[in-house]
């Protein structure tokens, strides 16, 4: 049952309407001035202008430097390593003696397969003579120069094994790797040391396939000068490079591609081994005007400033899509080169919004 609507009751309720009322009033008065407040100050922001510098597109790829001419030295006979004459580091000629093998048991076997033969040999002279005189028959004859044969092949090879034991250097270069010691056990599948020569150096770059048409194309178009390769090693500075060789397969493990440079001026930092940074130089564009990708608010938006008379600044937003960029700058048409671009401070600015420049991006 509804209670009766009393001039109290009625009294009660329009005061408090108007209590709501100017809680109301007061609220919308108090953000009033706390936007009027906000308009009033201008955001601080760092500008940066366009300038019209090379852009190149680039790809790095850590990669690795190797000799040129780099050989494993193997014993082509098994015995004690009687001595190992050279160290790393130190400098061979081709044909230097860098180890020698015990020898005792290929003389031993020399001399023994130098008796066999001297025997042989007097053993067909003879029958040789009775074959001319008529006195044998062509088998005895066919035997004994069989056996003369065989016995001067077993001397060369016993003279090979013992020339084999003093092993020398195949190459002129520098010992990179010395792998066994005086008093082990030399063997065919035993490596002695590791000879390189350093003055002929070359890098070695896995390239993501993606890359692959390109970069065959290019070299295949211009030599040595189909993409320019900077080479980067902290402690040995940069190396200009050029590309020798692009792998003609694609690795179906990783599935990239063997890039071979040929690294130019003073190397004499960069050794075998040693991990670097090949950057390869993609494409060049000159002529562009650009701005630093720190500029760019959601991909395709850049904020610039607007100048009044009276030397206050507000910011206005612009759409645009990058053209042709590098890693870190992106090409703008040249209708938009005259303008001041905001690079810090305009992600949380609004059209219009008031700015206060503090500082102006240099160029690279």
């Amino acid at each position: 049952m509804k209670r009766p609507l009393t001039p109290a009751r009625l009294l009660a309720w329009l005061f408090l309407a108007a209590i709501v009322l100017a809680a109301v009033v007061v609220r919308w008065m108090a953000a009033g001035k706390d936007e009027a407040k906000e308009a009033a100050i201008a955001a601080p922001v760092i500008v940066a202008r366009p300038a019209m510098l090379p852009l190149e597109r680039e790809l790095r790829i850590n990669a690795y430097v190797e000799s040129e001419s780099m050989v494993t030295v193997l014993p082509l006979v098994s015995g004690i390593l009687e001595g190992l004459d050279v160290e790393a580091g130190d400098r061979v000629r081709k044909g230097q003696v860098i180890a020698r093998i015990d020898a005792e048991r290929f003389r031993l076997q020399l001399g023994q397969a130098e008796a066999g033969w001297l025997a042989a040999k007097s053993s067909w002279e003879r029958v040789e003579q009775l074959y001319k005189a008529g006195a044998t028959s062509q088998q005895s004859y066919d035997q004994a120069r069989a056996q003369f044969d065989a016995a001067k092949s077993q001397y060369e090879l016993a003279r090979l094994q013992l020339q084999y034991a003093t092993v020398t250097s195949p190459v002129d270069g520098v010992v990179l790797v010395r792998h066994l010691s005086a008093g082990a056990i030399a063997a065919p599948e035993r490596p002695l040391v590791t000879i390189g020569d350093l003055s002929r150096l070359v890098v070695r770059a896995r390239v993501p396939e993606r890359y692959y048409a390109e970069f065959s194309a290019r070299a295949a178009a211009g030599g040595s000068s189909a993409v320019a390769v900077r080479v980067s090693q902290e402690g040995a500075g940069e190396h200009r490079a050029a590309i020798r060789t692009v792998a003609p397969f694609v690795s179906a493990e990783n599935k990239t591609f063997e890039v071979s440079c040929d690294l130019g001026g003073d190397t004499s930092l960069l050794r075998p081994g040693m991990s670097v940074v090949a950057v390869f130089t993609l494409e060049r564009q000159e002529g562009l005007w650009s701005l630093p990708f720190s500029a760019m608010v959601g991909g395709n938006t850049l904020w610039f400033l607007e100048s009044a008379a009276d030397g206050t600044a507000t910011a206005r937003s612009m759409e645009l899509a990058p053209g042709f960029s590098t890693d870190d700058r992106f090409a703008i048409p040249d209708s938009a080169s005259g303008k001041t671009f905001i690079v810090e401070g305009q992600h949380f600015l609004r059209d219009g919004s008031a700015v206060r420049v503090v500082g102006e991006a240099k160029a690279p």
